[in-house]
Order: structure tokens, then sequence, then C-alpha cells
């Protein structure tokens, strides 16, 4: 599932990790801006 925040980018969930994406549709291009484990993936 993904999930909106307040940056304008989106978060992807798998299992304990979590992807995040920045999403530009008129350009049709997904950019994945970090990959990593839950605990530490905000604290960048």
């Amino acid at each position: 599932m993904l999930k909106a925040n307040r940056k304008g980018q989106w978060r992807y969930r798998i299992g304990d990790y979590r992807v995040i994406v920045n999403i530009q549709d008129e350009n049709l291009v997904i950019l994945v801006l970090e990959v990593g484990h839950r605990k530490n993936i905000y604290n960048s």
C-alpha cells in the first residue's frame, strides 16, 4: 500500500522495510529516494 506524507513523497511498506518514492505523474517517473529498515528509514 502506498501512503502519502507531507513532503509530497510516498512510502511503500514491504514487511519491516520501507521504500520512499517520489511519483511524477506528468512524466510517468517513479524515483526511488530511499530503501531501508523501518527503524532507520525516517532518521535520514
